[in-house]
C-alpha cells in the first residue's frame, strides 16, 4: 500500500498556518486514477443534493464564466492526452463523457464537472473578500450553505485562533495577490470515514469515541489561490485525499511525523479537528507500530 501522496503532517506539522508557496501553471490541479469515480461521485451529488453543494448567483455569473474559460484552458494546454476542448463542448477520454456548455446555467457547476477539485470563488468588495459562488462536493465537516455569502473573516470564526494569527494576514495575501501567480497550501486531519462528502454533523463524537485506531483515515487537502484578471475574485482550489491510517505503518518516519504533530497540536485545535475523542488511542497505536 502507497504512503499518501501529500504529507502535510510532514516533521510534526499541524498548528494553524499559512504555509503559501507558488508553483507553476501545470501544476495547478490534479488528475489521477480516481477521477471516474469522484466525478461520478460529484454527479450524484449534485443531482441529489444540489442546494447544499452548489452556490451560485448573478452577480458571480462574470467571474464564473471566466473561473470556467481558465479552467478550459488549463485542460486544453496540459491535458489534451485526457480531454477534447472544443467550442461548444468538453468530452473525457477518460470516461467518454461529453458536456455541452449550453446545458449549464451556473458555469461553475461544469467546471466542477470535469476537475476532481471543489472550486470557491471570492469576490471583493471595498478589500474584503466574500464567498459568491462554489461548488464543494467533499467538505471536512462544514456548511457550504452556512459560508456562502460570508466574508473570509466569517468563515473562519470557528477555527481556533485564526482571528488573532492569521485574518489580517490572509486579508491582505488575498488583496495582493498577483495575476498569473498560482500558490498552494497542505492541511490535514484524522477521520472515520473514507468519504469526500463529510458535511456538518456528519458524525457524532459517541460513534467518533469508539473508533479503533487502524480503521481511522488521514484526509489531506491540497489548496490553490489564483486571481482572476480581469473580475479580480480569487479562485480558491481543494482537492482532499483519504488514504487508510495503516498506508503508513511499512514508514518509521510517517508515523513519527503524524505523532509529534498530534502532540503538537494545541488542544483547541484538537477539538476542532475532532481528534481529541480518539487521541490516546490513536497515539499509543502509532507508539505500539513504530
Amino acid at each position: 500500500m502507497r504512503p499518501p501522496i501529500h504529507q502535510p503532517f510532514k516533521d510534526g506539522r499541524g498548528g494553524i498556518e499559512i504555509g503559501l508557496k507558488p508553483i507553476e501553471d501545470r501544476d495547478w490541479l490534479e488528475i489521477d486514477e480516481l477521477f471516474n469515480q469522484e466525478i461520478q461521485d460529484k454527479l450524484t451529488l449534485i443531482e441529489e443534493r444540489r442546494s447544499e453543494v452548489i452556490v451560485s448567483n448573478k452577480n458571480s455569473l462574470g467571474s464564473q464564466r471566466e473561473l470556467l474559460n481558465i479552467v478550459l484552458e488549463y485542460l486544453s494546454t496540459y491535458h489534451s492526452e485526457i480531454y477534447d476542448v472544443q467550442k461548444s463542448c468538453i468530452t473525457s477520454k477518460k470516461n467518454d463523457q461529453t458536456l455541452f456548455y449550453d446545458d449549464f446555467k451556473d458555469p461553475i457547476e461544469l467546471a466542477s464537472l470535469v476537475v476532481q477539485e471543489d472550486l470557491v470563488i471570492m469576490h471583493p468588495i471595498k478589500d474584503v473578500f466574500y464567498l459568491e459562488a462554489a461548488s464543494v462536493c467533499a467538505p471536512t465537516r462544514w456548511s457550504l450553505t452556512d459560508k456562502y455569502k460570508k466574508s473570509l473573516s466569517e468563515i473562519h470564526a470557528e477555527v481556533p485562533n485564526y482571528q488573532e494569527k492569521l485574518d489580517t494576514r490572509v486579508g491582505k495575501i488575498f488583496k495582493n495577490l498577483p495575476d498569473n501567480r498560482i500558490f498552494e497550501r497542505f492541511n490535514w486531519g484524522i477521520v472515520d470515514s473514507p468519504e469526500l462528502y463529510q458535511p456538518i454533523n456528519s458524525k457524532t463524537l459517541v460513534e467518533i469515541e469508539n473508533t479503533n485506531p487502524e480503521d481511522l483515515f488521514i484526509r489531506s487537502e491540497r489548496q490553490t489561490i489564483r486571481r482572476l484578471e480581469k473580475n479580480r475574485s480569487v479562485v480558491f482550489t481543494i482537492r482532499v485525499h483519504v488514504d487508510p491510517i495503516s498506508s503508513i505503518l511499512d514508514r518509521n518516519d510517517l508515523k513519527e511525523d503524524l505523532f509529534k504533530a498530534i502532540i503538537n497540536l494545541e488542544e483547541p485545535m484538537k477539538n476542532y479537528k475532532v481528534i481529541k475523542p480518539f487521541e490516546e488511542k490513536l497515539l499509543e497505536w502509532l507508539k505500539n507500530n513504530s
